[in-house]
């Protein structure tokens, strides 16, 4: 239970990182340090960009065909890698099965996101029920939520946003 809250805490901060409006730069490089543990965990990463945050830095790369971003402290310090999933049928079964029982099975997928963390990884579906319409076509009755799995299906939290 310790390391899933610790997983849940950094997949915050993560996102966290991700959706302010922090002070962001493309820069052209970065330190060596930061640049070699990079390279230590994603040897085949082909960078495409790097970003620096107020918080560190972060690699916008392509691994596989797929592109993926990864998260390092100032110090070099991994903090966890996000990679895009195109389909819920991407998913690892026991997320899919779990999700295909869930209440929002029929909502809308807004996107759907795997978070490696030090810790543990999770898997992310943002959705909505924006298929209830008000009288005057409009998402009026529209609620985000955003679910949180481990690789085994079960649901760690679930967020309205």
């Amino acid at each position: 239970m310790k390391n899933l809250l610790a997983a849940i805490a950094s997949f915050i901060f993560i996102h966290s990182v991700s959706a302010q409006s922090t002070v962001s730069t493309v820069i052209d490089e970065v330190p060596s340090h930061v640049s070699k543990a990079f390279s230590g965990k994603f040897p085949e990463g082909d960078v495409k960009k790097w970003e620096q945050r107020n918080e560190g830095y972060v690699a916008h790369f392509k691994k596989d065909g797929k592109k993926h971003y990864a998260y390092y402290s100032h110090e070099g310090r991994w903090k966890g890698t996000e990679s895009p999933i195109r389909r819920t049928k991407h998913l690892p079964a026991g997320v899919q099965r779990a999700w295909e029982k869930s209440d929002y099975v029929g909502w809308y997928v807004h996107n759907i996101r795997k978070i490696e963390t030090p810790e543990q990884d999770l898997y992310v579906i943002h959705l909505n029920n924006g298929t209830l319409l008000s009288s005057d076509k409009y998402d009026a009755y529209r609620e985000d939520h955003v679910l949180y799995y481990s690789r085994e299906g079960e649901l760690v939290k679930t967020e309205k946003i």
